[in-house]
């Protein structure tokens, strides 16, 4: 998938490509980088076993991972990433309920399963190196 990837940014750079599929890839990037900070955060609150906050990071990685997901399936399909992303909105998902539980071992579990994640799927779909 590399090539493509390098494609793509390519003709973006170029101003060859739709100017909507452009905006998608540089929000990709915003994405990733924001699920990075927030799957890091929420691993904080539920250390800190402060729900309320952790439930707030865990929605937004969902709605990231949600929007992920979308770029995945429509605007440059690979069938892994789109199966990381769904993974990860579901483990973000799963977080809020666990910690409605009280369950904080394993919400700290789906939290740290979401930062693994992010390695799997970054080397070969990460728009820019």
């Amino acid at each position: 998938m590399k090539a493509p990837t390098c494609l793509i940014a390519a003709l973006v750079a170029a101003g060859l490509a739709a100017p909507a599929f452009a905006a998608s890839v540089l929000e990709f990037d915003v994405w990733m980088r924001a699920i990075d900070k927030s799957s890091v955060a929420v691993q904080k609150s539920i250390a800190r076993q402060d729900a309320a906050a952790a439930r707030a990071e865990a929605r937004e990685i969902e709605r990231l991972y949600a929007l992920m997901e979308a770029f995945f399936r429509d605007d440059m399909p690979a069938a892994d990433a789109l199966r990381v992303s769904t993974e990860g909105r579901e483990l973000a998902a799963s977080i809020a309920a666990l910690l409605e539980a009280g369950d904080y071992e394993r919400a700290g579990g789906a939290a740290r399963r979401i930062a693994q994640a992010c390695n799997d799927c970054h080397d070969p779909h990460k728009p820019f190196k």
